[in-house]
């Protein structure tokens, strides 16, 4: 059999076999800003894509790095923190790569002080150095710089690049992305770059119902394979269409389609509510794996008790007004003895948001989302297991 599969990867980071409701989010990207890069033109802000991990913000971005390098006329850059590390000249190498452009921007950075040593450049630790050297790049060709996990970006670094880019963008064609989870507005605030708040922020929400059986069908269906009404229904309402558990679920029914017509000796196009329900041990196992790595990150921040007790408040529904979550907070400091004052209540919201057990996306203003519901469940069931002395 020489059969073709969809390519479900949930461990890889990179776009899924199909890009699934970020309409909004594509056409944001696309109109004005890429247009006014188009036209030589700078995009007069940055752009930021906030979301809890495993909504898709690196999906979006490497779909946007498709669309810079099917244009000759853009140039793009893919970063993230651990590649430039704390070091401007590191960034500054990352950028603009003296090897493919030393010659043309030497005049240029002749000017502005930038030496070179071998193979890098030496900006002497001067922000104004990086900022003359994006603006010699730019004016040869449009430039977009995606930025990944930017909430764990170094503080100071952080600051120099915003900076240069409110510089840079405002004299050249130049775009500056940066994806991060909701603690990402905390390190821009700890940066102390106020301006940061006029960037267009496009949060990642889980997707609906409609869009989250879309994920999964697409793919399938682009290889001839179709879902059954039952088993789509199983996987959406499993799923609670978060992206990652999707991708998971993708992965896992190819995986037995595989073995099925390894097994059978002939080809399967159809995937049954019996497949899914024999797979769903297998989802189960990573979901469980996936909630254990936030859940223990939330204990070892002593935030547990207090995320269960949110959980409680929740009681199912996927949202919470501001004032109802900090009366919660509240009512979890006054039993454990603690402070109630605004700012305590603040610093353990934002505490979980930078988790994303609970955020509040950019549109949303006073309405908190979970993170994903079922988090929120394992969590609290896990809690009253320690309450009752089972752990």
């Amino acid at each position: 059999m020489n059969l073709t599969y969809p390519q479900f990867d949930p461990g890889s980071g990179g776009t899924p076999p199909y890009l699934a409701g970020r309409e909004a989010e594509q056409q944001a990207l696309r109109k004005p800003l890429l247009e006014r890069l188009y036209k030589g033109k700078g995009t007069g802000r940055d752009i930021i894509l906030i979301g809890p991990r495993g909504n898709g913000k690196t999906a979006l971005m490497h779909w946007l790095e498709r669309m810079c390098e099917q244009d000759s006329i853009l140039d793009v850059v893919w970063l993230t923190p651990a590649s430039v590390r704390n070091d401007l000249d590191a960034l500054a190498n990352e950028l603009a790569p003296p090897a493919g452009w030393r010659e043309r921007l030497q005049p240029d950075i002749v000017r502005a002080g930038i030496t070179g040593v071998g193979a890098t450049w030496k900006l002497g630790n001067r922000g104004s150095s990086l900022s003359h050297l994006l603006l010699a790049r730019c004016r040869q060709r449009p430039l977009v710089v995606l930025l990944d996990e930017a909430h764990t970006l170094d503080t100071e670094l952080g600051r120099v690049l915003l900076n240069v880019s409110q510089e840079v963008r405002a004299r050249s064609p130049f775009l500056l992305v940066l994806a991060g989870t909701p603690g990402l507005e905390q390190k821009f605030n700890d940066m102390d770059v106020t301006f940061w708040t006029r960037s267009m922020k496009l949060g990642l929400d889980r997707l609906d119902a409609s869009n989250a059986g879309a994920a999964l069908v697409e793919p399938f269906r682009t290889h001839g394979i179709d879902v059954a009404v039952g088993a789509l229904q199983h996987v959406v309402a499993d799923s609670q269409g978060y992206p990652y558990f999707l991708q998971c679920w993708g992965e896992a029914l190819t995986e037995r389609l595989r073995a099925l017509e390894e097994a059978n000796g002939k080809a399967l196009r159809h995937i049954t509510e019996t497949m899914v329900t024999a797979t769903q041990p297998q989802v189960d196992a990573v979901r469980t794996e996936h909630y254990e790595s936030f859940r223990g990150q939330i204990y070892k921040a002593g935030l547990q008790p207090l995320a269960a007790a949110i959980t409680e408040a929740h009681a199912g529904a996927d949202s919470l007004a501001e004032h109802e979550l900090h009366s919660v907070v509240r009512a979890y400091l006054k039993e454990v003895g603690k402070p109630e004052d605004d700012a305590t209540i603040a610093t353990l919201t934002e505490s979980l948001a930078q988790f994303g057990y609970v955020w509040r996306p950019p549109a949303a203003k006073a309405i908190w989302h979970a993170g994903i519901p079922s988090l929120m469940t394992h969590v609290l069931e896990v809690e009253r297991k320690v309450d009752r002395g089972w752990n």
